[in-house]
């Protein structure tokens, strides 16, 4: 009967509209969620099939949309922790500190990240961020397996709240005097340099012309700061390489490096260097008497000066002026504690550290997956990977079609007031008339009944 069948429609249409009241409530309430995506109600007809010549009413079917990607107002913040995706990707986190293989990783866009008790960050749903771990320069620990949620980890400020690190590089900026005599020393190049424990020791350059026309020699010693060293002596001398040779051009620039010929063993490049090459020299350092002094354990001290280009004026050269150096830098540094840490747009967690120094400690991925609308949303503002919105795919922030990590900001939520306002008052008159149908079919029926008496 017809009449029946306007009646289910007008419950179909209640129906509906409840869910669209739904929406719009839930939309409104988390207007100030940091990375939440407005929801939509789509409505569609639902048709029946009837071999009556009568009309029937089929009704209508309500179905909630969302665009987990849709893009947010980014607000600035005063927190380094606080981060947002700008563009296409989400986060991953994972509500583990330390997650396992039966563990889900979820995908979120809330950036909204601190520190808790144990210095792991968490965002205020309290979810995990999961990145990749990194060494002193940036490049992430386990490459080969960077496309697996299992070579994540969640970012752990507690493992760099102290750090040492040996010094591996020295690169010098000098002139040698060329008006000195032979066999003479011009000058003596002092640097700190640092073990793998923090211990610092000094490097001590001696520079001495030879009787060979624009030929240098250069003698380098390992020493010992400690005042408390073994029988108590400044300075004690704890380990020497061989020296080596350096020949420079008629326009005083560095022309080839060679070892001292009685100095089997010292590293060198090859006897002529090509032009803008990087004029470079390994030194190597015993440990052994180090350690037997003090009763450690230390890496080998393995250093590599840079003295900056072949046939250019760039680092070490040999001009008619006094000696002077005009740098000295080398990357390593003492113990020393973690003061603060910093986002790039590219993902890299940065770690400063009170003496100045700063390191790379972790590279935060952006995961997309093909249909971001089939993903499955869970409490907390985070979403779980589905069969209908594909496996998700770990990019570096800028790279595979991932956007870019903007540092202190947020995602504002895409809520808009004054629309979900507006769909408020339709929803609510839809609502209104659908009941009208309710009532009117129960008319109608109750007319139908009076007949019979």
């Amino acid at each position: 009967m017809s009449i029946n069948s306007g009646l289910f429609a007008g419950v179909a249409a209640v129906a509906a509209q409840s869910t669209a009241f739904a929406v719009i409530s839930d939309n409104i309430a988390n207007v100030n969620t940091v990375g939440f995506k407005d929801s939509t109600t789509q409505f569609q007809a639902l048709v029946t099939q009837s071999l009556s010549t009568s009309a029937t009413a089929g009704g209508v079917k309500a179905r909630t949309e969302s665009d987990p990607i849709k893009q947010g107002l980014l607000e600035g913040t005063a927190s380094n922790t606080d981060i947002a995706v700008d563009g296409n990707g989400f986060f991953v986190v994972n509500e583990k500190p330390v997650p396992t293989l039966q563990d889900e990783y979820l995908l979120t866009r809330a950036g909204s990240f601190i520190k808790d008790e144990d210095d792991r960050l968490k965002n205020t749903a309290g979810f995990f961020l999961q990145g990749y771990r990194t060494d002193g320069t940036g490049t992430i620990l386990n490459e080969a397996t960077r496309d697996l949620f299992s070579s994540l980890e969640t970012v752990d400020l507690s493992r760099f709240q102290r750090i040492a690190k040996k010094t591996e590089n020295v690169e010098l900026n000098l002139n040698l005097n060329s008006a000195i005599a032979d066999s003479t020393a011009d000058g003596v190049t002092n640097i700190t340099v640092y073990d793998s424990l923090g211990n610092d020791y000094l490097l001590e350059l001696t520079w001495s012309r030879t009787a060979v026309d624009n030929q240098w020699s250069c003698l380098p010693k390992l020493q010992n700061t400690d005042t408390a060293a073994a029988g108590g002596t400044v300075n004690e001398q704890r380990g020497a390489t061989a020296a080596f040779l350096i020949q420079f051009n008629t326009d005083g620039t560095p022309n080839q490096v060679s070892p001292m010929a009685a100095n089997v063993g010292a590293a060198a490049l090859a006897a002529a260097g090509t032009t803008g090459d990087q004029v470079s020299v390994a030194l190597n350092f015993q440990t052994a008497d180090i350690e037997s002094a003090y009763a450690r354990t230390v890496d080998p001290i393995a250093l590599t000066l840079d003295l900056g280009n072949f046939d250019l004026p760039s680092g070490l050269t040999q001009y008619d002026a006094p000696y002077q150096t005009s740098l000295l830098n080398q990357d390593g540094n003492g113990p020393t504690d973690l003061e603060r840490v910093f986002f790039s747009d590219t993902g890299l967690l940065t770690a400063v550290f009170a003496d100045g120094s700063s390191r790379p400690i972790y590279r935060v991925p952006l995961a997309t997956v093909p249909a971001p609308s089939e993903l499955q949303g869970q409490s907390g503002n985070a979403y779980a990977i589905t069969a209908d919105s594909g496996e998700a795919v770990l990019n570096f922030a800028t790279e595979g079609g991932s956007g870019r990590v903007s540092a202190n900001a947020l995602e504002n939520s895409t809520t808009d007031i004054a629309r979900q306002f507006t769909d408020l008052i339709i929803a609510q008159r839809a609502y209104s008339a659908a009941t009208k149908i309710i009532t009117t079919g129960d008319e109608l029926l109750e007319e139908i009944a009076r007949v019979k008496r």
